[in-house]
């Protein structure tokens, strides 16, 4: 596809669309959607402002990054500075046609989902069976504080003489 060929098909995916060749925006339902193209660099670019991140918070950094490894698929969490934006970047010489409706509403669902399910459709890919995606609320701070305790009671009563064991690779944190 070339960004000439792109232009001439946004009327049927985005409502109010304004724009010129390789950069353009347009609503799509009530999801605000901006559209970048260039040819030179063979690359398409089709995102929306999730909103402002005032502080980053490591939890919150924690499920996004999940949420595009299981259930943001073509669709994922991107920062612009302290924005969180929904994005798809794809080649623009293989997109197809086709792709598109799917690419636009992968993006908005994205948008809408973010803070509950945070999906791009209803297919999620899990590593292993037991793989959740742990979101918490406000209403588990308090929860969060007694398994911090516990855990800070359990390291107290450990013995601190042994080196603690790398049996199964240790885990990243």
């Amino acid at each position: 596809m070339t960004t000439t060929a792109m232009g001439k098909l946004l009327d049927s995916y985005l409502q109010e669309l304004d724009g010129q060749p390789g950069f353009w925006r347009g609503m799509r339902g009530e999801v605000p959607v901006f559209v970048f193209s260039d040819d030179d660099h063979d690359r398409m670019r089709i995102m929306s402002p999730i909103g402002v991140v005032e502080e980053l918070d490591p939890d919150l950094l924690h499920v996004l990054l999940q949420a595009n490894y299981d259930r943001a698929l073509d669709a994922r969490y991107a920062m612009r500075g302290n924005e969180l934006w929904a994005v798809v970047v794809h080649p623009l010489a293989t997109l197809a046609t086709d792709d598109l409706p799917s690419f636009f509403e992968q993006v908005v669902l994205l948008v809408k989902n973010t803070g509950t399910t945070f999906a791009s459709t209803e297919l999620v890919f899990k590593a292993f069976p037991d793989d959740d995606l742990v979101i918490e609320t406000d209403d588990s701070e308090d929860d969060d504080d007694d398994d911090r305790d516990d855990r800070d009671e359990d390291d107290d009563d450990a013995d601190g003489d042994d080196p603690p064991s790398q049996e199964g690779g240790g885990s990243a944190r």
